[in-house]
């Protein structure tokens, strides 16, 4: 969106009202700033892989500005929101990090992983108690056998928390 209104002159109050008015409705329409903007599924993909490249390289810093703006365009793609949380992961940036994996978490509500990383967050954070009602609730979540291991490393993390908790 440019500076100046469609008829060529200034950007005028009523243009920016119209135009929040348009965006909220794209929203509530279940639309995308990237639709919006005219931003491609194959633009958003390419975008997500430079920032897999870059995180694979350990360039997480990168990888998280690349993340972030994938997410912008895309709020509404899981595996943008998961990767955006990874890279934050990775550089200790642990409440920006939970945020977007309780984003996946609410997308995904059948799958214990970004429920685990939460977890991991919490824990980061030094909140002992949230962390320990988190894997539990990652270990109840598990139930199919190709989350066993999962549900074994939450468990074996819920163990060593309550040994490190006051009673």
């Amino acid at each position: 969106m440019s500076a100046t209104s469609e008829s060529g002159g200034e950007f005028s109050p009523q243009d920016a009202a119209r135009a929040a008015e348009n965006l909220v409705g794209l929203w509530r329409s279940g639309g995308t700033l990237g639709q919006a903007m005219d931003i491609t599924a194959d633009e958003c993909e390419a975008l997500y892989a430079f920032g897999h490249a870059l995180y694979e390289q350990g360039k997480y810093s990168d990888a998280f500005k690349a993340f972030a703006q994938v997410t912008i365009y895309d709020h509404m793609e899981p595996r943008y929101q998961a990767a955006a949380g990874a890279a934050a992961q990775m550089l200790g940036r642990y409440e920006d990090a939970l945020r977007h994996h309780l984003a996946v978490t609410v997308m995904k509500l059948d799958d214990p992983v970004p429920v685990f990383h939460c977890a991991e967050c919490l824990l980061a954070l030094g909140k002992l108690p949230e962390a320990a009602e988190t894997l539990e609730l990652v270990a109840g979540m598990c139930k199919a056998e190709a989350q066993a291991g999962l549900k074994s490393r939450a468990e074996a993390l819920l163990q060593a928390l309550k040994v490190k908790m006051p009673k």
